[in-house]
């Protein structure tokens, strides 16, 4: 196991990742093969700690890609013609990026992507926007930050 990773296990103080469940290590193997350049944090973590929700509800999965998001009700709401006269368009440009791929949700309109062409961050994809932000470094700080509440040192 890497450092970082039992750095991170050692902030869970609470339990929150107590609920996930750790991947197999041929659905890690499919996964690196089918997302190559995926994070090797990532994969350690799903590998060691698990996907799932956490116990207060967020979710950590085996990724897809995020165009997949185009299909769900809520990006269709956001995107109406509806919604743009009332909030106005997206930025031009604002474009989900071919190789991203969803990882992670609160249940809310932001999914949290992978992204291997942009390097090791993770970033939000907003339903509304579609902005695509980043939102950590790095996939373990990403969860020391962000599901842990914590920073990880």
């Amino acid at each position: 196991m890497i450092k970082e990773l039992e750095q991170l296990i050692d902030l869970d103080h609470e339990g929150e990742l107590s609920s996930l469940k750790p991947a197999s290590d041929s659905d890690v193997v499919t996964i690196a093969a089918l997302y190559p350049g995926i994070s090797k944090r990532y994969l350690e973590f799903i590998r060691e700690v698990g996907t799932g929700s956490t116990t207060r509800g967020f979710n950590i999965y085996e990724p897809e890609p995020a165009r997949l998001i185009e299909q769900h009700s809520s990006f269709q709401i956001y995107q109406s013609d509806f919604h743009r006269k009332l909030f106005g368009r997206r930025p031009d440009g604002d474009v989900i990026p071919a190789d991203a791929i969803t990882i992670a949700d609160t249940g809310a309109s932001w999914r949290y992507c992978l992204c291997p062409s942009f390097g090791e961050a993770v970033f939000c994809l907003d339903m509304a926007g579609p902005t695509f932000e980043t939102v950590s470094e790095s996939f373990l700080s990403f969860v020391a930050d962000t599901v842990l509440l914590n920073g990880l040192k």
